[in-house]
């Protein structure tokens, strides 16, 4: 190693280690605040209520959200499949008050996880866990209790042992919680990678299974319901989706359609194309894909930048590793955060020998 290669690594560690440490510093210190926002533990507290509703009424969905049409944000809301609501029956005998805090506390130990999981340099994940802690949108997920920081381990899990049997299955698991990661089951197979896709169909159904005695067949069936009852969308001022795009130029909604098409045509193109890539490249051209298949994107969401913004690091593109801090862009531009997303792992590249050791 060069003195010079010696001296640039020196200072990537270190500022690695500074940068972690501000993150951190940061989600711990900003509690007391967070926890007065107006938002806070919005998403947690519909978590323990569909839980403690399972309980008491048999149902984890509630009464309007089956019965008729309504708009999907706030009121109280349980907007996933039946899995998370009975894993979550833990928080179910805490106190809303002090659970919502340890809600919080364990989502920064799964941010830290999921930095230690992913497949690169402990520099990388530490500049990856440092700026995702300091992006809105990481912020925004911890304060309303969302599941977005929370999916980022089996996601980063699945990069890890990418084609095994162990990636399978926690992309079954983060597909249990948030159906557009389902995507990975597109990308298995116009890969023909039968035995990855294989194992996820078998712990999706292994899920089902397991919890069915705890929902019923009805669960499953009140879940459908409740999706398809879901409507307006587009009209959700806090949509990030490229119905805020939309939006924001003036289109008459029914005009959308002209945004919204073309960005699912370019989205599932660009999962089939990435097949054509090596096996990373097109694992985070899908994790970005799960952002844009639903017309449905809230900013929390984006707390996924960081395994595209640590993989195009680790590939030699070293700006990539400021993609979380693109959270914090203004609304209407967070579709094209996404969309960018989606495509920049194309420009991926094998580290040349020189940089190996940086």
């Amino acid at each position: 190693m060069t003195a010079l290669a010696a001296g640039r690594r020196f200072v990537l560690q270190h500022l690695a280690l500074l940068v972690a440490g501000l993150g951190l510093a940061w989600l711990l210190l900003a509690l007391p605040a967070l926890s007065q926002t107006p938002n806070w533990a919005e998403d947690f507290e519909a978590y323990r209520a569909a839980t403690v509703r399972l309980a008491e009424e048999g149902t984890l969905y509630l009464t309007q959200s089956l019965t008729t049409g309504f708009e999907p944000q706030g009121q109280g809301l349980y907007l996933y499949p039946p899995p998370l609501g009975v894993a979550f029956e833990p928080f179910a005998g805490l106190d809303p008050a002090s659970g919502a805090v340890v809600w919080y506390l364990f989502k920064v130990g799964a941010l830290a996880l999921a930095a230690v999981l992913m497949p690169v340099r402990p520099a990388t994940r530490l500049l990856a866990f440092g700026l995702t802690a300091i992006g809105f949108a990481a912020a925004r997920d911890l304060t309303m209790g969302n599941v977005s920081t929370l999916l980022l381990v089996p996601l980063a899990a699945g990069w890890r042992w990418l084609d095994r049997p162990a990636g399978s299955v926690a992309l079954a698991l983060a597909t249990s919680v948030r159906a557009t990661m389902g995507a990975f089951l597109l990308w298995f197979a116009v890969r023909r990678a039968w035995r990855p896709l294989g194992w996820m169909i078998a712990t999706g159904l292994a899920t089902i299974t397991l919890t069915v005695p705890f929902v019923g067949l009805d669960g499953y069936g009140d879940y459908f319901a409740m999706l398809g009852n879901v409507s307006g969308t587009g009209n959700l001022e806090q949509n990030r989706h490229v119905t805020a795009l939309a939006m924001a130029l003036g289109l008459d909604p029914s005009h959308w359609w002209l945004l919204v098409v073309p960005t699912l045509v370019l989205t599932v193109s660009a999962v089939v194309l990435s097949a054509r890539r090596d096996a990373a490249t097109g694992y985070m051209v899908t994790a970005a894909a799960t952002l844009l298949l639903a017309p449905l994107m809230w900013d929390h969401y984006l707390a996924l930048l960081m395994l595209p913004a640590a993989f195009l690091f680790e590939r030699g593109r070293r700006w990539g590793i400021l993609l979380p801090l693109c959270s914090w862009a203004p609304a209407p531009l967070m579709p094209l955060v996404a969309i960018a997303a989606l495509l920049l792992p194309f420009l991926a590249r094998g580290l040349p020998a020189s940089d190996r050791a940086v």
